[in-house]
């Protein structure tokens, strides 16, 4: 037997109505076989419109690339349209076909017109009205919404979608996305009423921290809240009507006196209009409405948006009531998350009473909340009641704001039970079937830790923390993150848009800043921002995206020429922040977060010399000749001169010898063969002579425990991913961490605090690539190597990936004096896996291999 597993349309997965934005899409597939070493023979796709024509039609193709270009009839705009694959194996057997469905979300012919609130203020919503009638039988009606900083449509009072902080946040002044909405079902015969609600988001969000920051700055992207939307409906008569935004239209103030994204949600039943977007039912005159001003735009291009939206994804039941004194509850969830609570409201409240929620992730010595690390970000929700119909059953603000926390402190609230409230966790919807676990139960939490902290930075931007007054898209932490990131979420659609996020803030010499969306930072970034090619590169290995470095090559190589151009002989000649946020003494001091073991120019240079070599690979995939030889012999430059400066040939020190210069120059691979294990002795006696107490950083301590496997040294990583003592991830779950610090340190100082932090999160990346040994060889994992490594102190490990490809599933154990390792391979692909007998090439299926314990022990010396 043999099906279609999954499509994917430009390397993203497709979902029910996916959107594409270009015209010509590549479309993929993964296949299932109950066949050992099948693969694809002959493939057949297809794509029609709703009435049946046919756009395209391959025929049977023998080809055993699994995708292919669209190459038909052109696309038209918005309608919805059918793909249809099938493929046959190794046997001939033709699978039934794979369907799915599709629109393209561009538009050549913009209508619509930016409007906003004549007297428009920040932190409160708008509500924004057109009434129109609709005379005949719809066959179907299309909304394109774009609302920034962020938007809510209705028709006729009925909300659109279940997706919470939309569009997907951008610098305004270069994108501006917008969704596309299905909505015929919602019209109705005669008058019609279509609403968007829009505040700030991320088009307006200051606090004192950024204003002492800015000194003076002008963000681009900021301004006052806009909206910019057209409906297309046609009727089945063969009339197409477009009702868009324009000076038609009427706005006023919704009922959020307050909000903002680090100050919450401060909600006024009373001064809510239950139909200010109309009614299913009845109709309802517009009330306290004014005209809307158009207005000019805030720059940006309009682009559909594919990236997955961001909606609930889990919720928590409170563990734990406590009261600090009478009428003052703290709730504690048990986890850390980003999002909100949803609150059940007492009935027949009476007018004027507030009830109000403050969010934070730590807890005084007295049981209250301790919230000085969130600066100036103040958390709080509020609820006034309206004393009357008006009144909510529950509140929970999420379309328009979001808090870092676990526990909730509550006034206000009659009688506190704990069925009465719960926490909700929003974030893009991105969560992989991958999976993992071992033999040690601490590990494991370390895992669904790291994860927990990648799901509470993931809101269209991947942020450093959800809760304090930044949530930035820092770019030197993702250097190390966007390896990891893949292994545990779908980037097929995020990454390519994380790319643009930073293509937005490069400049004509190839800077581009610190963070992207740009709020604060340097210009130019740090040289250590590899991420921008790191995103690239991981997008191609994990999904296959050829496309994405066709069109971004030549802003990665601006970013490298950009380096070049500030480096003396081969030698960045600048660093901001390098080898970040290591343990405290390793630091220049315990709140200057700089190293003092590692130089921040060696770190820069060291980049330098990855963009090079990583360049020369993407030129070499792309037949780009010259630029693979300028690349490769740049490289080739960079290490010599790295290897000049800092690498003492007889002793293996690299720069200072630390831990940190060890890994890096290892991980990078600039060292001759003869020297490296060397170097590596190097590495791991200094982590032995500090008492397995890591000195690196927020990059390093990765490519510490990778080197460390890498050159035999995998129980000393192993004591040290282990260790509960301080500093490791131990000690921090030893004192309740349900995600990953920012520091090590347990501490009370508002700077540099944050418990839900991803950077150090990225050393989930090395479970899946070295305990189980999982890493893509080929672009797509079309071939990929299985080579796990086997700590003296751990008895099994379990890794499931969800690929392109399809599911890969490696599992060792060590039992009866014996390792067993099994290995699953999805259809079409290679897997290159190592056992003691040699690499063992195989295709899809499952496979097994048995070895004897070395020494015949059945468990080795801690």
């Amino acid at each position: 037997m043999i099906r279609i597993q999954q499509l994917y349309m430009d390397c993203g997965k497709m979902r029910e109505e996916s959107l594409t934005d270009v015209r010509t899409p590549y479309f993929s597939w993964s296949v299932c076989s109950d066949r050992p070493d099948d693969r694809q023979c002959a493939f057949c796709a297809e794509v029609s419109d709703a009435q049946g024509k046919v756009l395209w039609h391959t025929g049977w193709c023998d080809r055993d690339e699994q995708g292919v270009l669209y190459a038909g009839d052109s696309l038209p705009e918005g309608d919805l349209l059918h793909l249809r694959v099938s493929v046959k194996g190794r046997s001939g057997e033709a699978s039934p076909f794979g369907c799915a469905s599709f629109r393209l979300g561009t538009v050549e012919n913009w209508r619509g017109k930016w409007i906003k609130a004549p007297d428009a203020v920040h932190e409160v919503s708008y509500c924004f009205r057109k009434d129109f009638t609709v005379d005949g039988k719809v066959d179907e009606a299309l909304l394109y919404v774009c609302g920034i900083g962020y938007h809510v449509p209705y028709l006729n009072g009925f909300g659109l979608t279940d997706s919470l902080m939309d569009p997907a946040t951008s610098n305004y002044a270069k994108t501006c996305y917008y969704r596309v909405l299905s909505v015929a079902p919602e019209l109705h015969q005669g008058k019609n009423t279509l609403g968007v609600e829009v505040a700030d988001g991320w088009r307006y969000n200051e606090t004192d921290t950024f204003r002492n920051l800015f000194i003076g700055r002008k963000i681009e992207f900021f301004g006052d809240d806009m909206l910019n939307a057209m409906l297309r409906i046609r009727y089945r008569d063969g009339r197409e009507v477009w009702v868009v935004s324009d000076e038609s239209w009427i706005c006023k103030k919704g009922a959020y006196t307050s909000l903002s994204i680090f100050g919450g949600a401060k909600y006024d039943a009373r001064l809510y209009d239950p139909y200010w977007a109309g009614d299913a039912d009845t109709w309802h005159e517009p009330v306290g409405f004014a005209p809307v001003a158009v207005c000019q735009g805030p720059g940006g291009e309009l682009r559909p948006m594919t990236l997955e939206p961001i909606s609930v994804q889990k919720c928590y039941p409170v563990k734990s009531v406590f009261s600090v004194k009478p009428g003052v509850y703290i709730l504690d969830f048990g986890q850390n998350i980003a999002g909100a609570a949803s609150l059940q409201l007492p009935k027949h409240m009476e007018a004027g009473r507030t009830i109000c929620l403050r969010f934070g992730e730590m807890l005084d010595e007295d049981g209250g909340l301790y919230n000085l690390p969130l600066r100036y970000a103040e958390q709080i929700d509020t609820y006034t009641a309206a004393g009357d119909e008006r009144d909510a059953k529950c509140f929970m603000p999420g379309e328009f704001t979001y808090h870092g926390f676990r526990y909730c402190e509550v006034t206000g609230y009659p009688e506190m039970d704990k069925e009465d409230i719960f926490a909700v966790a929003y974030y893009t919807d991105i969560d992989k079937k991958s999976s993992f676990s071992c033999g040690s139960a601490l590990v494991t939490r370390i895992h669904e830790n790291c994860v927990a902290t990648e799901r509470s930075n993931l809101h269209s931007i991947l942020t450093d923390c959800p809760q304090r007054d930044e949530r930035m898209a820092w770019m030197n932490d993702a250097t190390v993150r966007f390896e990891e990131t893949p292994y545990n979420f779908d980037i097929g659609r995020l990454f390519p848009k994380v790319i643009r996020d930073i293509r937005n803030e490069q400049r004509p010499d190839g800077a581009f800043t610190c963070c992207a969306p740009f709020i604060y930072g340097n210009l130019p970034a740090d040289p250590v921002c590899s991420s921008y090619l790191v995103a690239g590169m991981s997008a191609l290995m994990h999904t296959g995206n050829i496309a994405l470095i066709r069109d971004s090559f030549d802003g990665f190589a601006a970013w490298e020429n950009l380096l070049l151009s500030r480096s003396d002989n081969y030698i960045v000649n600048y660093s901001y922040y390098g080898d970040w946020a290591g343990p405290a003494y390793a630091c220049v001091d315990a709140e200057n977060a700089f190293s003092k073991e590692t130089p921040g120019i060696f770190m820069s240079t060291g980049y330098s010399y990855f963009n090079c070599v990583t360049l020369a690979k993407f030129a070499r995939l792309l037949g780009r000749t010259a630029d693979e030889e300028k690349y490769g012999a740049l490289a080739e430059n960079i290490r010599e001169a790295m290897l000049n400066q800092w690498f003492d040939r007889d002793s293996g020190r690299v720069a200072t010898g630390s831990q940190a210069c060890q890994a890096f120059a290892l991980w990078l691979g600039i060292l001759p063969e003869e020297c490296r294990a060397g170097a590596a002795k190097v590495m791991r006696d200094n982590l032995v002579n500090n008492n397995y107490r890591i000195t690196t950083g927020n990059l390093c301590t990765r490519y510490l425990m990778d080197m460390l496997a890498e050159y035999g040294y995998v129980d000393d990583a192993w004591r040290v991913l282990t260790s509960e003592e301080y500093p490791s991830y131990g000690y921090m779950i030893q004192n309740e961490a349900t995600t990953v610090w920012e520091r090590f340190e347990l501490k009370k100082e508002p700077g540099m605090n944050s418990h839900n932090h991803p950077m150090y999160a990225a050393v989930d990346y090395w479970f899946y690539t070295h305990l189980c040994g999982i890493q893509p060889t080929k672009p797509g994992f079309a071939e990929f190597s299985v080579r796990p490594c086997y700590p003296g102190a751990l008895l099994s490990a379990h890794a499931t990936l969800d690929t392109v490809r399809g599911q890969i599933d490696v599992r060792w154990v060590r039992r009866f004096w014996q390792y067993s390792l099994y290995v699953s391979v999805p259809f079409g692909a290679v897997a290159h896996i190592d056992t003691p007998a040699g690499v063992q090439t195989v295709g899809s299926g499952s496979h097994v291999y048995h070895w004897d314990v070395p020494g015949g022990n059945e468990r080795t010396a801690d």
